[in-house]
Order: C-alpha cells, then structure tokens, then sequence
C-alpha cells in the first residue's frame, strides 16, 4: 500500500513545494543580479554619453535608456515582489501543510514562465547592449 505521506509523517507533495521554493528563491536572487547590472549599465551610459554628439549615438543611448528605466524602475521590482509575495504563501502553505490549493501551482508556473520570459528578453537586451558599448562608440 502506498502512504499518502513519506516517512516524516508529512505530504507527499511537499517535497515539490520545496522545489518551488527553491525555484523562487533562485529567481529572487536572479531580480537581484538584475539590478545590479542594470545600475551599471546606466553608470556606463552616464559616463559615456555626454562625450559623443553623433545622433545615430544619441538615438542608441535614448533606446537603452528607455529600457533601463523601464526594467530599473518598474519591470524587475514588479517581477521582484510577486515573486517574493508568492514565497510568502508558499511559506504559509509549508507550514500548516496545506497541500491542497491547486491553485498555488498554476499560480507557481505562470510567475515563472513571466519572470523566465523575462530573463530571455533581459538577456537579449544584454546583448544588445555589449555589442553597443563594444563598438568602443568609435563608429559614431
């Protein structure tokens, strides 16, 4: 016969909570990185951008800078929060071992499809972004 719980007594579906939680939490840390990085990258075009006056250059650095702001100043704390408000009811769910909302789980896959989503796109502005600053800014 198989026991609906395993041998500390408690559900079986725990241990996929625990792999949630641990999901969450990389993508946390994940927001953060991206934070950083985007701080940087807005401290390069702070330093660089007022040297050159080629418009092509200016129409570069006004699109990157949209987007830093953009992903700066709202996209990624927005990701930020319901990932950590998501680690929140998972807590919650953990501790009164409350296995039983399926609606946790759809909830789970569609904040990590958004903020993976998300992740293909960042990496893309990335590299973008590398390949403008490696140009050394010497074609404009």
């Amino acid at each position: 016969m198989i026991s609906v719980t395993g041998a500390t007594g408690k559900y079986i579906l725990q241990p996929s909570l625990i792999a949630m939680h641990r999901e969450s939490v990389e993508w946390i840390s994940a927001t953060e990185l991206w934070k950083r990085e985007l701080e940087f990258f807005q401290n390069l075009l702070d330093q660089h951008a007022p040297k050159m006056d080629h418009v092509e250059f200016k129409k570069q650095v006004d699109h990157y800078q949209h987007l830093i702001t953009y992903y700066n100043g709202e996209l990624v704390d927005l990701l930020r929060k319901k990932l950590k408000d998501h680690e929140k009811q998972l807590a919650i769910m953990l501790q009164e071992l409350n296995e039983s909302d399926t609606e946790y789980f759809k909830d789970h896959a569609g904040i990590i499809e958004e903020v993976s989503a998300f992740a293909k796109v960042f990496a893309e502005f990335k590299h973008g972004f590398f390949a403008f600053i490696e140009k050394g800014f010497s074609a404009y």
